[in-house]
């Protein structure tokens, strides 16, 4: 049974999953001894126990006060306070039935169906009690992290949740957002070495963090020939969506793209079967000639919409930043199959993550690769037999980008492609991971698919706000201590999660973590730069479009070394 040490306090009001809860007046000081063990005592954040015969009913405490007397509308004094009165918050998350006399003797299960009653005393959670609710669960699971109320005991998540029914990671900038999607995929990976994650990756950070088992393809690497793009794509990339006379050439686009489609020689489809939106390779100059010769059969008051759709496709042809989508006639092949074993990593040989990274994709097409890469892993599960035999993950970083919550600042293929696979992905098989530092400039109807919610240290009152919304009734409260989380700290709410959870990340090796450290400006600033030709060295760089060396280290010495290096030729 409890030592008389533990108890804290006594139950007030019971509302739904909420309780309010009366500290003894010897609460004094912020901890109690107990077993040669401290623990804090009314911490927001902390688990309390509330007794109730053989039942044990199991909270976290959200929120703290001491009044004065508080008198409500008609003058009584609510629950019968005291000058010095302390109040707890707690929401319920839990009970658990006693199987034996012991502390950890009791089978705990999530949700409650008996309440406690007032006047029933709230203990402290010992460490036997948390241990047994934070065991390690008999499904898969993967270890993250470490309580933050006890550091001893470590967190787990459900992976098979965790994946299958989505997740979002949110978090403001320093808040250890990048460290902890690390620490998540190192975790997945480690334990299913045979996995399929592709991760794209705006910024180019991830790549020293996956040194051994990640694919990086980089722009001079990428491989999306412009025959992939559906209709959809095409138009916004071809025509514009401020384009005036959209829809006429919408429908000479149309036509053209079909016909070059059907004249591709493609052994194992018939050309009836062929649709402006099946993946069959086309030649550019195929398509230019068809639009040209469709203008030639018009009359001169009707060629405009042909000569704008021509020059558009030759001005996209001669820009050396899509070089990586419109391909040259004598490149194009019907590749479709290494192209999907490339990205989804069939065979894994070993690197079971794709990192995508888009740091070097032109911003005015960047929208156009991530909706056709979203579309392509979709596609490919939706074809794939049943049961599933190769589940897909998408981890999408800076999430906010491609599906904003406002529709007029969308590419909205991208958009709807993530909308599809956050709705319909989990019955083919194809995960989705969405990190944001903006959780309010996502769209609300994409990210309430992510049913497990790991939120760090948030500031912004919006996000804070829009987070709230996402969260289920029974912790919305618990939003409150998201500013005053650390570094790596964050709140584990929904399916992945047994209960929700506030966890501490695993720490990485040095050489382990993203490239997403802050410049360090004092260190930058204390030497002066010797090489004279640095800015011409940057300026051959920006008018060649090509990107500087990566760094291993951020030495001095290794900065001035890429600086100084020519750009290819």
């Amino acid at each position: 049974m409890n030592k008389d040490i533990l108890k804290i306090g006594r139950v007030v009001e019971v509302s739904g999953s909420k309780v309010i809860g009366a500290l003894e007046a010897t609460v004094e000081d912020l901890y109690r001894t107990y077993k040669s063990r401290r623990y804090t005592v009314g911490q927001v954040g902390s688990i309390v126990k509330i007794e109730a015969g053989d039942k044990l009913v199991f909270g976290v405490v959200t929120a703290l006060r001491m009044t004065e007397t508080q008198l409500d509308s008609d003058n009584t004094v609510p629950h019968e306070t005291t000058p010095d009165a302390k109040w707890l918050e707690i929401e319920l998350f839990g009970e658990a039935l006693r199987t034996g006399l012991n502390e950890g003797d009791f089978d705990f299960q999530r949700g409650v169906a008996t309440y406690p009653l007032p006047g029933q005393s709230i203990f402290v959670a010992s460490i036997t009690e948390l241990s047994r609710i934070y065991h390690r669960p008999n499904e898969q699971c993967i270890r993250v992290g470490t309580l933050s109320q006890a550091s001893s005991l470590p967190v787990y998540l459900l992976t098979n949740d965790l994946l299958g029914k989505h997740f979002a990671v949110l978090g403001t900038t320093g808040s250890g957002k990048s460290c902890s999607v690390t620490v998540l995929l190192r975790s997945i990976l480690d334990n299913a070495p045979n996995g399929h994650v592709i991760l794209l990756d705006p910024h180019n950070e991830y790549y020293r963090a996956f040194p051994t088992d990640a694919e990086v393809i980089d722009p001079t690497m990428l491989n999306l020939p412009h025959w992939l793009l559906n209709f959809d794509e095409s138009v916004e990339l071809y025509v514009g969506r401020t384009e005036h006379a959209a829809t006429s050439q919408t429908n000479i686009l149309k036509e053209a793209m079909l016909k070059a489609r059907r004249e591709f020689d493609v052994t194992d489809t018939q050309s009836e079967h062929i649709t402006v939106d099946t993946p069959v390779p086309y030649k550019m100059n195929m398509l230019i000639q068809l639009i040209i010769d469709e203008k030639s059969r018009e009359t001169k008051s009707k060629q405009e919409p042909y000569s704008k759709i021509e020059n558009k496709l030759r001005i996209l042809q001669q820009d050396k930043r899509f070089s990586f989508l419109i391909r040259p006639d004598a490149d194009v092949s019907d590749n479709l199959k290494d192209i999907l074993a490339q990205y989804l990593r069939i065979p894994v040989s070993g690197k079971p993550l794709s990192i995508i990274d888009l740091s070097g994709v032109p911003s005015d097409v960047v929208d156009v690769v991530v909706s056709v890469l979203c579309r392509m892993i979709f596609d490919f599960s939706v074809w794939s037999p049943r049961p599933v035999q190769v589940p897909v993950v998408l981890v999408c970083e800076e999430a906010h980008r491609y599906a904003p919550r406002r529709d007029d600042a969308a590419f909205q293929p991208t958009k709807r492609a993530l909308s599809r696979i956050a709705k319909e992905g989990r019955k083919y098989g194809v995960g989705l991971g969405l990190i944001s530092q903006r959780p309010s400039e996502l769209s609300e109807s994409i990210l309430s698919q992510c049913n497990t919610l790991i939120a760090l240290r948030m500031s912004n009152d919006q996000d804070q706000n829009f987070v709230q919304k996402a969260l289920p009734d029974s912790v919305r409260s618990l939003v409150n201590v998201l500013p005053s989380l650390r570094t790596q700290e964050a709140l584990v709410v929904g399916e992945g999660s047994v209960v929700p959870v506030r966890l501490r990340f695993n720490d990485l090796p040095e050489e382990n973590r993203p490239q997403s450290a802050d410049v360090p400006f004092a260190e930058r600033w204390s030497d002066e730069i010797d090489d004279a030709t640095y800015v011409d060295k940057v300026v051959k760089r920006w008018r060649w479009q090509e990107r500087p060396p990566l760094m291993e280290t951020t030495t001095r010495e290794s900065v001035e070394i890429s600086a100084a290096s020519d750009p290819p030729t």
